[in-house]
């Protein structure tokens, strides 16, 4: 390593050190309780109990394996959860678990953040090897796409799934079409992201073309390509096996397997209603969360560039190869979220570094005859205006995630429920349903529910509820006339419910207040006993 490397890395090490710390006040910001954090990411608060569950206190060391090993939370894979769980652990010898917001602020940090920077630290040594102020452009650059910093406001397992099959890339450049150790332990970083949520794989096609090329190039003899295709299968199950260990348990197994079945589905089909597919219709949110269309088609060009003229063809086929099927999957077969096409817009963008000079000579440019050059200059003026709307569009996500317990409207709400509630004997026990985004603190005398799921009349009666909390948003949600349910029947059901809640007249309650956020209703024996005089 050279004088200029180490220079490199000594700013993209004070970089990363920045980065992390900055994010600490937005993550530990809105989290001083599980109620708190629900409001704005359900997907964080529904899982912490599990993790909580992992590492309590047991009687035996036997029992507390099995804590830690049956997580039976099946949506994401064992190392997301024993990772979380191992970073609690100190909490829970402290006797500090009780500190929701140090908890979630040490889980977004560690599990979302970290692994987000490591993974581009190894993307930006693919491109440039840490050479030159490429390096250091091309870190700044991914760490502010607005995605990426969207991930690093929450607790999730795409971090660490993106961080190992980046490692797989990086085992496979290293690898060099030798079929060797790092063939192999590609194979295991493949089967580890995979363990985690499934991304790794995608990576079928990568292998199948890297196979091919090593045949084709006479890298390697058929025999060797063949028992190399079964050792790489073998070593991705073994490790896929061996990071998810309770799955040698048939019971653990087919509940998994479920799980993963059933969240393809919803991918797939919708959540309920059917959301809308097609790259048509999430080009604009794309578009918000990567970049304007015209970069987002020059990074395929450049990947396709590199792979057809580039300094490392390899790498680039690599990369051209791990982004068709993610890319297709989400463009054409799921609905869009930011999060799913993250793990291949990394590598994408990394591109970048190819149209980077090494050294930036104006004079020999500006009288450049060459078609390339310019082509080169107009995407770097793209890549400019992209950075100044990344860094405008970061700074906006960041204000709103760092003041955001202030400015939800979710909080006065619950003081408006305290306050027209207020009639009620407070010695008296309440059954409450609250739609799962509405703040509800847990109270000695509620008894308090959310659930997913649409409503109808058969669960709510079922359910026998004393108050109603209704969010306004998911009430027109269901209203809307272009949504198409999943299942018609139980879709209208959930639709004759939520025209009544807007019309204020739930069948056996009464509305006792309506604002632009929310509505309250109570059970009409209540109503009559305690509201329909005045005091």
């Amino acid at each position: 390593m050279d004088r200029a490397q180490k220079k490199t890395l000594l700013i993209l090490g004070l970089l990363s050190i920045a980065y992390f710390l900055i994010f600490i006040p937005p993550n530990a910001a809105a989290s001083k309780s599980i109620e708190m954090v629900t409001v704005f990411e359900p997907d964080e608060a529904v899982p912490l109990p599990y993790v909580f569950n992992m590492i309590k206190p047991a009687g035996s060391f036997k029992q507390v394996l099995i804590n830690f090993a049956f997580y039976k939370y099946y949506f994401y894979g064992f190392p997301y959860f024993a990772y979380s769980a191992l970073l609690l652990l100190p909490l829970q010898w402290l006797n500090r678990l009780g500190d929701i917001s140090l908890v979630m602020v040490l889980l977004r940090q560690m599990v979302s953040v970290l692994p987000i920077l490591a993974s581009i630290w190894v993307l930006v040594y693919l491109q440039t090897r840490f050479r030159g102020y490429r390096a250091v452009l091309l870190f700044v650059f991914l760490l502010n796409i607005p995605a990426v910093i969207q991930n690093n406001f929450w607790w999730h397992p795409d971090g660490l799934a993106i961080f190992f099959a980046v490692l797989a890339i990086f085992f496979l450049d290293r690898d060099n079409l030798h079929f060797g150790r790092f063939f192999y332990l590609a194979a295991v970083m493949c089967g580890i992201s995979a363990g985690i949520k499934g991304i790794g794989f995608y990576f079928f096609l990568t292998i199948i073309v890297y196979l091919l090329i090593g045949y084709f190039t006479k890298k390697a003899t058929i025999r060797h390509l063949i028992l190399s295709a079964f050792g790489f299968l073998a070593c991705m199950a073994g490790s896929y096996l061996l990071v998810n260990p309770t799955l040698i348990y048939t019971s653990v197994r087919e509940r998994y397997f479920q799980v993963m079945f059933d969240q393809s589905q919803m991918l797939s089909q919708g959540y309920e209603i059917v959301y809308a597919k097609g790259l048509l219709s999430i080009l604009p949110q794309m578009v918000k969360d990567y970049a304007v269309p015209p970069l987002l088609i020059g990074v395929f060009g450049l990947c396709i560039w590199g792979v057809a003229r580039g300094p490392n063809r390899l790498l680039h086929t690599i990369l051209l190869t791990w982004a068709l099927p993610t890319s297709f999957l989400v463009c054409f077969l799921i609905h869009y979220k930011y999060q799913y096409w993250l793990p291949v817009a990394l590598p994408l963008f990394s591109t970048i570094a190819i149209i980077l000079p090494e050294k930036i000579q104006i004079r020999k440019t500006l009288h450049s005859r060459k078609i390339t050059t310019w082509i080169a200059v107009l995407l770097v003026g793209v890549l400019l205006f992209q950075a100044s709307i990344n860094l405008r569009d970061g700074m906006m996500l960041y204000s709103q995630q760092l003041h955001r317990e202030e400015n939800d409207p979710s909080f006065q709400f619950y003081d408006r429920v305290v306050e027209v509630l207020n009639p009620l004997p407070q010695d008296h026990g309440y059954h409450v349903y609250h739609d799962v985004r509405l703040y509800v603190p847990s109270k000695q005398n509620w008894n308090s529910e959310a659930i997913f799921e649409m409503l109808n009349y058969n669960y709510i009666q079922g359910r026998n509820y004393d108050i109603l909390l209704l969010s306004l948003q998911r009430v027109y949600d269901y209203l809307d006339s272009t949504d198409v349910g999943l299942d018609v029947q139980s879709f209208a059901a959930a639709q004759t419910f939520y025209r009544d809640a807007n019309n204020g007249e739930i069948q056996g309650y009464r509305l006792l207040y309506r604002d632009d956020f929310g509505l309250i209703f109570i059970k009409a024996a209540l109503y009559d006993q305690y509201f329909s005089h005045p005091n």
